[in-house]
């Protein structure tokens, strides 16, 4: 992702994450490569969680993964999310909904972008204004689709049910 997109796309998903899900802190404690950033709720149930902003190293576009654990260090992660109930692990949260690996493109032409190994970039200046409904649609699937999926957790999982 070219430096520009990173940057407003971190600095709204940071204001998204603030909106949205309060309760969630910048984890700048955790070790994740390049590009990832985490943020962190301790449930008053003992559960860790987690949600993972992913910028690609080479493409216009990012993508979420989420976590759960009972120590607040992330775990490993598995394919896919047909376990993501029995035990500690990191996931991509798009699985959820569209049982599919997505990435929100920041570019004008998505459909070619994802097709074509030729792709100009499209100029910084109309990629930016792509950012902000990029991001809000994210905050929109997390609290519509991984929101349940971490409620689930926590009552299937948590010591002190509140």
């Amino acid at each position: 992702m070219r430096s520009e997109l990173r940057k407003e796309t971190r600095k709204l998903f940071r204001k998204m994450m603030a909106t949205v899900f309060p309760e969630y802190h910048e984890d700048k404690g955790q070790i994740v490569p390049q590009g990832r950033y985490v943020w962190t709720h301790q449930h008053p149930s003992g559960i860790w969680l987690h949600i993972l902003l992913i910028n690609s190293s080479k493409y216009d576009k990012f993508t979420i993964e989420a976590a759960w654990d009972f120590d607040g260090k992330l775990p490993g992660s598995l394919p896919g999310v047909d376990d993501i109930f029995d035990r500690p692990r990191l996931f991509r949260v798009n699985f959820i909904w569209s049982g599919k690996d997505y990435w929100w493109p920041l570019v004008l032409r998505p459909e070619e972008y994802e097709c074509a190994l030729l792709y100009k970039d499209d100029p910084i200046e109309q990629c930016l204004p792509l950012v902000a409904p990029a991001v809000w649609d994210a905050g929109e699937k997390l609290k519509d689709h991984l929101i349940p999926v971490f409620e689930k957790i926590v009552q299937m999982h948590g010591e002190k049910q509140v």
